[in-house]
């Protein structure tokens, strides 16, 4: 592998943690339980797939993983993201394109899960910026957004969007969890995780969510400042327990203390009492 680990994106499944690289083309499993022998660990290497990965995901009822491109041109002046689907011991079955025209190949969909809802597969992507938006326009906060797409066939065609609550204060966000009926996003810049509960009676992409959420904020100095400073991926791992991973630091744009975080799985408990998912 690459002497630099650029994890971009996480997901747990049968008790072990799987994470991509968005600079590798590889896949590395291991488990949580930093007890654990390295014999626990394995490297995947996608032979057929792509490099450049930000996000995966896995779908229970068909036994697939999903692995996200971020923004590929699509034709001159359009960009679009990709989907690579593979078995569950990551062989790849097919390509994907989502339909979700973009303006530019850097500022795309951040974060991916998987839905089934009645009987029909559906893929959640997080956009990177606020109301979809690239440049200033994507760090306003307020206006977070994930696009829900709808399989047919071998498409996944856009099926509507879902507005994350207004009251969410990220300037932008790096990855997207759902299970027990929770959504979770994590903001990269923001260093702050959103858990928010789905209505059981939601009738509407309009009115998803049972109320604002939880917001909650990684751990900081003992200065008030941030030192998860990359954040790329999450996932849930048990109740009030959650795995993160980070990306490589920007030596010439970031501060000393965002290096010692950087390239690293780390696991959170969240405070006591609190209504939170469990495991998937």
């Amino acid at each position: 592998m690459n002497e630099r680990h650029e994890a971009s994106g996480i997901h747990f499944k049968d008790g072990c943690l799987y994470i991509v690289f968005d600079n590798d083309p590889y896949i590395v499993q291991l488990k949580p339980d930093l007890g654990s022998a390295l014999d626990d660990c394995r490297v995947i290497y996608l032979r057929e797939g792509s490099v450049g990965y930000e996000d995966l995901t896995f779908q229970p009822f068909e036994k697939r993983w999903y692995c996200l491109l971020e923004a590929l041109e699509y034709r001159a002046g359009e960009f679009r993201p990709l989907i690579d689907e593979f078995d569950e011991e990551f062989h790849l079955v097919d390509h994907h394109w989502l339909e979700f025209p973009l303006e530019r190949s850097n500022k795309g969909i951040e974060g991916l899960a998987t839905l089934r809802y009645h009987d029909e597969d559906y893929l959640l992507g997080l956009c990177e910026g606020n109301d979809c938006q690239g440049g200033k326009a994507g760090r306003t906060p307020g206006n977070g957004r994930v696009q829900v797409f709808r399989q047919d066939g071998r498409e996944w065609r856009h099926f509507g969007t879902i507005r994350l609550p207004r009251t969410i204060p990220f300037v932008d966000y790096s990855s997207l969890a759902l299970n027990d009926q929770f959504v979770t996003v994590i903001s990269q810049v923001s260093s702050a995780m959103w858990v928010g509960k789905i209505r059981q009676d939601a009738t509407s992409l309009d009115a998803v969510f049972e109320d604002d959420g939880l917001l909650y904020t990684f751990p900081r100095d003992t200065e008030g400042r941030t030192i998860y400073c990359n954040l790329e991926g999450v996932t849930w791992i048990g109740p009030g327990k959650v795995a993160a991973v980070s990306d490589r630091s920007k030596a010439q744009r970031q501060a000393t203390r965002c290096h010692i975080k950087d390239q690293s799985v780390h696991i959170f408990k969240l405070p006591d009492g609190l209504e939170s998912p469990g495991a998937p």
